[in-house]
Formats: C-alpha cells, sequence, structure tokens
C-alpha cells in the first residue's frame, strides 16, 4: 500500500484512533486539535510535528474528524481555511456527520480549487477507531476514493462506496443515526418492562 501524508484534524474520542490507525498504515500522519494536550499526546506516540500550514500543504489527504457541518465548513473554508492551501488533486475526507447538501456544498468548493472531497462519515466508535476497524460510509468520485484508499485501508475494516457525489454517505449515516436512536429507546424501555 503507498504511504500517505496525511492530516488529520480533531483528535477526539474518535480522531486521535484515526490518526493512529493511521500512523500504524505506515503514512506520515499530522494530527491537529484546539485542544494542545491531545496534539501533545499525538506526537508522543510518533505523530509528525509541524504546523497546519507545512502539514496541509504536504498532505495528500486531510481527514477531517470534527464535530459537525458548523466546524468542518470552518475548517475548510473559514478564515484560516484550509482547502486554498492544499495541493491539486489532494483530497478531503470529511468525517463528521453532515446534512447532505452541506457535503454537495462543500465538495463543490473544494472541487473550485482542484482538490477532492469525499463525503465519508465513520461509524464504530472509538474502540474501532483505534483499532482501524471503522466502517466507512463513503460517496464521491472514483478520483476521490483512489486518491484516499490507502489510509482509507489503514482505519477502516469497510468502506462502502455509495455513489460518485457528495451527499448519499452522509445521507446514510442519518439513517445508521435514527435506527441507533430507535434501538437505544427500545432497549429502554425493554429493561424498564423487565424491571
Amino acid at each position: 500500500m503507498a504511504r500517505q501524508v496525511v492530516s488529520v484534524f480533531g483528535l477526539g474520542s474518535m480522531g486521535l484512533g484515526v490518526a493512529c490507525s493511521a500512523l500504524a498504515g505506515g503514512h506520515d500522519v499530522f494530527g491537529f486539535d484546539i485542544d494542545a494536550q491531545s496534539q501533545s499526546k499525538f506526537i508522543a506516540k510518533g505523530g509528525q510535528s509541524g504546523g497546519i500550514e507545512n502539514a496541509v500543504v504536504k498532505s495528500n489527504v486531510l481527514i477531517s474528524v470534527v464535530l459537525n457541518g458548523a466546524q468542518t465548513e470552518d475548517l475548510l473554508f473559514g478564515v484560516k481555511g484550509v482547502v486554498p492551501q492544499m495541493k491539486a488533486g489532494s483530497v478531503v475526507v470529511s468525517c463528521a456527520t453532515l446534512a447532505p447538501d452541506t457535503a454537495q456544498r462543500l465538495a463543490n468548493k473544494c472541487n473550485d480549487y482542484q482538490v477532492l472531497y469525499l463525503d465519508a462519515p465513520i461509524s464504530g466508535g472509538p474502540v474501532k477507531a483505534s483499532e482501524g476497524a471503522l466502517t466507512i460510509m463513503a460517496s464521491g468520485p472514483k478520483a476521490a476514493f483512489d486518491a484516499a484508499m490507502p489510509v482509507l485501508h489503514s482505519i477502516s475494516e469497510n468502506v462502502y462506496k455509495l455513489g460518485e457525489g457528495a451527499g448519499p454517505g452522509s445521507s446514510m449515516k442519518s439513517v445508521n443515526q435514527l435506527l441507533a436512536g430507535i434501538h437505544i429507546a427500545a432497549m429502554g424501555e425493554a429493561l424498564t418492562f423487565g424491571i
């Protein structure tokens, strides 16, 4: 598998596992978080050190594991947005749960900079993230899958290809979240009934 330079933004319960799994897969990985302690923890595990601008310019793949659509958009296109600094042909792998139309809009904006975009929400929790065994519900052009696949293999057990444009990945994650919520509610009812 090809060695890639990767920048992971968001080193929380899922993102730290993603970054460490990419590192274990043999990639050169930069990790960034607003919490300096999380970032230091990742560097201590062997992550690359260096400023955001330096990392983004070098990276083939940028993985966004921030909280939501607003944070994703701010990371990519805010005042200090990273996409304008990325090299043509590199790929953004967007892992937060977004509204499908937000994913489509961000993909279109990335395209203006000749940067590929993969709408790629993740599932599996912190344990699967740290084991490199996530499930990824992804949609985007073949070129985006091809550009991201070496690192996707390092962080996931299953990559479901759900379409050639941004949006279906986010739609499927919403379905997944709805089903998870229903099962949690049903379990609560069952426990109460059983007691």
